[in-house]
């Protein structure tokens, strides 16, 4: 069948050249052209020389040989090519057509990424077997598998071993559908069967630091304090002394003070009296704990000792061997003595610009405005430009912008431009690009995505 690709002000068509003559007062064509059908592309036919052509509206629309060119498929993609293809079969009993007429190809199966809608070709005059065409799609649809995805193996193999039998029937692709559904739905519940009876018994007990008298235990308190504020944190016995301390001794100095056995004092003063004494009782508390442990301190001093010089801050004491090794031999590094200038300029010889040997970044399309757009950077073999953030790699947040509007496919050295189907075109150097035209970038190409313009920079 004869395809070719059209585009005016701001629609994108796909043309399809029809074998044989198309009667246009048949039901089909009718039904075709006359209705909007929601599993079917628009449509309008058109006689030239004699013949019919089929224009199909794909704008902002992208084949599935495109769209997964290079992507796995997981399951829900599969949903939703397997469900599009459900819908499309029962669009097709509801409006009498016939479903021999449809392609079902992957280059004339389309996808609205952001609708999560699948759209086919119905071309009037075209009969083919349904069910060889959906074995065809099956197998196509086989090694884009992504074999990660158990749901999407289990789905995808199992719509395949049912459209090879000889009793393939539409109800059985919707078996299968429902099928991976029920299982997603319990997954977290086998998940759960999965753990062990020890670890199930855990979190079901309920624990109550308070009750059990956790933090009553000092060794068990200083653990859950963070390094480097051991000595600044009392345990709750500790604490409540303190509280309780402090209170009787402002009770007392208010009461000998009342009694007239103190001289009358201003509050201020009762309060710094108070604080004093505190902060005294705080010191003799730390103190006491150093003298119990006499090997903490010692243990710090070490420590800071052991610390290279020109490394600050703590090193986390889940370190893993290889990061101690490495501070070890920064270590002994610091503490050799410096070389003589001498010795240093025949070990290491001249003086070299780094400069000179730096390698050049990826090819890029920079703001023809400065500051207007964040450049794009082409680092991957296929670059997805539009403002669909979840379908492409580079985002244009502009209205005039197609969701999947342009990509770059790098090709050796090569890059090469191509409109993906978009309302508002793209442009190289004022020229808009033609649908499913491969444009050569070369430097300083000016690049026009819809209003976004842009610079190439290989």
């Amino acid at each position: 069948m004869r395809a070719e690709y059209k585009r005016d002000m701001n629609h994108n068509y796909l043309i399809l050249y029809g074998e044989d003559e198309i009667n246009t007062d048949s039901y089909q064509v009718r039904m075709l052209v006359g209705n909007v059908i929601p599993s079917l592309l628009k449509c309008r036919i058109q006689g030239m020389d004699g013949r019919f052509l089929v224009y199909f509206d794909i704008t902002s629309k992208q084949a599935l040989s495109v769209l997964y060119e290079e992507k796995k498929m997981g399951v829900e993609d599969l949903r939703l090519i397997f469900g599009g293809f459900v819908k499309a079969m029962e669009d097709a009993a509801e409006y009498l057509m016939n479903p021999g007429q449809f392609i079902i190809s992957p280059e004339y199966i389309y996808t609205d990424i952001e609708k999560q809608e699948i759209y086919f070709c119905m071309m009037p005059g075209y009969e083919k077997d349904i069910k060889e065409q959906f074995q065809f799609l099956t197998e196509y649809i086989l090694p884009k598998i992504d074999h990660q995805d158990q749901d999407a193996v289990i789905l995808g193999y199992g719509v395949y071993k049912r459209a090879m039998e000889d009793s393939f029937h539409l109800e059985h692709i919707k078996e299968e559908l429902y099928k991976t559904q029920g299982q997603q739905g319990t997954t977290t519940t086998k998940a759960e069967q999965m753990k062990t009876e020890s670890e199930q018994r855990q979190e079901s007990e309920d624990f109550n630091p308070e009750e059990e008298g956790f933090w009553e235990n000092e060794e068990i308190n200083q653990e859950f304090v963070r390094d480097g504020e051991k000595s600044k944190r009392l345990s709750l016995p500790q604490k409540t002394g303190v509280i309780v301390l402090a209170a009787i001794l402002l009770c007392g100095i208010a009461a000998t003070t009342l009694m007239g056995y103190l001289p009358y004092l201003e509050t201020g003063t009762i309060l710094g009296i108070i604080i004093v004494l505190v902060a005294c009782v705080m010191l003799f508390v730390y103190v006491s704990k150093i003298k119990k442990k006499p090997g903490a301190l010692r243990q710090g001093r070490e420590e800071e000792r052991d610390k290279p010089k020109g490394i600050t801050g703590k090193v986390p004491t889940d370190q893993t061997d290889q990061s101690q090794n490495t501070i070890k031999s920064v270590v002994k590094s610091t503490n050799k003595p410096v070389a003589k200038s001498s010795q240093l300029h025949a070990d290491y010889g001249e003086t070299v610009v780094l400069s000179a040997g730096a390698v050049s970044g990826p090819a890029s399309l920079v703001s023809k405005e400065p500051g207007e757009l964040a450049t794009i950077y082409i680092n991957e073999d296929l670059t997805v430009i539009g403002k669909l953030e979840t379908a492409c790699d580079a985002v244009i947040s502009l209205p005039t912008v197609s969701r999947i509007h342009a990509k770059i496919r790098k090709k050796e050295d090569a890059y090469y431009l191509t409109d993906m189907n978009s309302r508002n075109g793209t442009a190289v150097n004022g020229r808009l690009l033609l649908p499913d035209e491969e444009y050569r970038l070369e430097p300083e190409d000016e690049v026009d995505f819809a209003q976004a313009r842009y610079i190439f920079l290989p």
